[in-house]
């Protein structure tokens, strides 16, 4: 409960800082910095504890999962609705916040031994989703050609993708370095979430019909209909709960932007993730809690 109050805190801080002399682009920074720096030392602390076996297909497949329920829904539930609007809750529907603000929000409510699977979902499900799917959607409803060589430029040179790779080939770094890397990725938590904080928006659109769909649909239906397929198989423990609780995190706030930038929907975008930011503080603890 303690660490949810600090992450409540943090996004305050965040948010207050709008109404300051702040660049507007001072959550790009953090962003920046939490990419390059923070997500890179946790990841080289936690991806070697990772024991890899069967398992791990769980968090790796799961996001693929949600990505084939979320145009599944958009496509019975949205018909009717515009092609920008369709365009923005296919990207919002499928990609959940599952770092910046999926991480704090496993420690807080699972433990820190849920990140490195968290790790597993994101940048094997959600960052790979975002890149080629994010791509695929805008290039059909904005009309660009699609990039392929550049898309996956984008994959390979990602900073948290490549130390991945580097956990992978060197495996435990030595112990003399180890509580530096604690210092450096204890940054992840209030940077991410400030930065969090610092891009919401709470301009409720005049579509409050689809809002309210959307939003029963991302943070309750998605993740119900994930928690009853693990319980059917007996899919419990650490990677369970962790799998789970980012199936349901509220919309990815980058899919947001890109959503915003090519002019789908603006106003209803940036009330969906804003919003949905909120009501995850309760959804999320339901669903830790049942599970």
């Amino acid at each position: 409960m303690e660490q949810i109050i600090f992450i409540i805190f943090l996004l305050t801080i965040g948010y207050g800082l709008k109404f300051l002399s702040f660049p507007s682009n001072f959550s790009q920074s953090l962003n920046l910095f939490v990419i390059y720096v923070s997500l890179p030392a946790t990841i080289l602390i936690q991806f070697p504890k990772i024991t890899f076996d069967n398992s791990l297909i769980i968090p790796a497949v799961v996001p693929y999962f949600v990505l084939f329920l979320s145009i599944i829904f958009v496509r019975i539930f949205f018909k009717n609705e515009s092609p920008n609007t369709k365009a923005a809750l296919y990207l919002l529907m499928a990609l959940g916040n599952t770092s910046f603000f999926g991480f704090p929000m496993l420690q807080a409510l699972a433990g820190i031994e849920t990140i490195q699977y968290g790790i597993v979902y994101d940048q094997f499900g959600s960052f790979i989703i975002l890149t080629l799917y994010g791509a695929v959607i805008v290039a059909i409803y904005s009309g660009e050609r699609l990039q392929f060589k550049q898309i996956w430029r984008k994959i390979i040179t990602f900073p948290p993708f490549i130390f991945i790779f580097l956990s992978l080939i060197f495996g435990e770094l030595p112990a003399i370095v180890f509580p530096y890397l604690e210092l450096v990725s204890k940054t992840l938590v209030p940077l991410a979430i400030i930065s969090v904080g610092f891009t919401m928006q709470f301009r409720l659109d005049k579509q409050k019909e689809v809002f309210f769909k959307f939003m029963l649909l991302k943070l309750i239906a998605i993740p119900l209909i994930v928690f009853v397929i693990f319980k059917g198989f007996d899919i419990d423990g650490v990677i369970g709960i962790a799998t789970l609780l980012e199936a349901a995190m509220p919309p990815m706030i980058t899919a947001g932007a890109i959503a915003i930038n090519a002019g789908f929907a603006p106003k209803l975008t940036a009330s969906l993730v804003g919003y949905g930011i909120i009501f995850a503080f309760f959804t999320l603890s339901f669903f830790q809690y049942i599970f």
